[in-house]
């Protein structure tokens, strides 16, 4: 038997990359608790002429998630609320895992002047369009 390493080892890596995911599990139940993700700070970007809260945070855990974002313009406060799901069926270390969310603010239409970015009721930035 003519056994040749370079084709086998491909196939051997891709059983065991498969058999990782499988044991990982693809679990889509979430938890329906939408907790508000643990915020840190948020800064404002603006990349190819639209404006990004960068935002920086902690999960509870490494299995959370941000499960929803909302955006809320009033005069000139942009209000973002984010929240967090988890696996339900999936149990989890408790330990910090640290995040960084890109949000693409909903700018248009609104008028030149400065605007304060507000997370989950806490960290805030300013920012000035034109």
């Amino acid at each position: 038997m003519n056994f040749k390493p370079a084709k086998i080892l491909p196939m051997i890596f891709a059983v065991v990359i498969l058999s990782i995911l499988a044991a990982c599990g693809s679990s889509t139940e979430t938890s329906e608790s939408g907790a508000p993700a643990m915020v840190d700070s948020v800064r404002v970007e603006l990349r190819d002429r639209q404006y990004y809260a960068v935002v920086d945070g902690n999960y509870p855990d490494p299995c959370t998630f941000i499960s929803s974002v909302e955006q809320e313009v009033d005069e000139n406060t942009i209000s973002i609320t984010l929240l967090t799901a988890s696996p339900a069926d999936l149990g989890c270390a408790a330990v910090l895992a640290p995040f960084t969310a890109d949000i693409l603010l909903a700018t248009g239409g609104l008028m030149p002047q400065e605007y304060t970015v507000v997370i989950n009721e806490g960290p805030s930035t300013t920012f000035s369009i034109g």
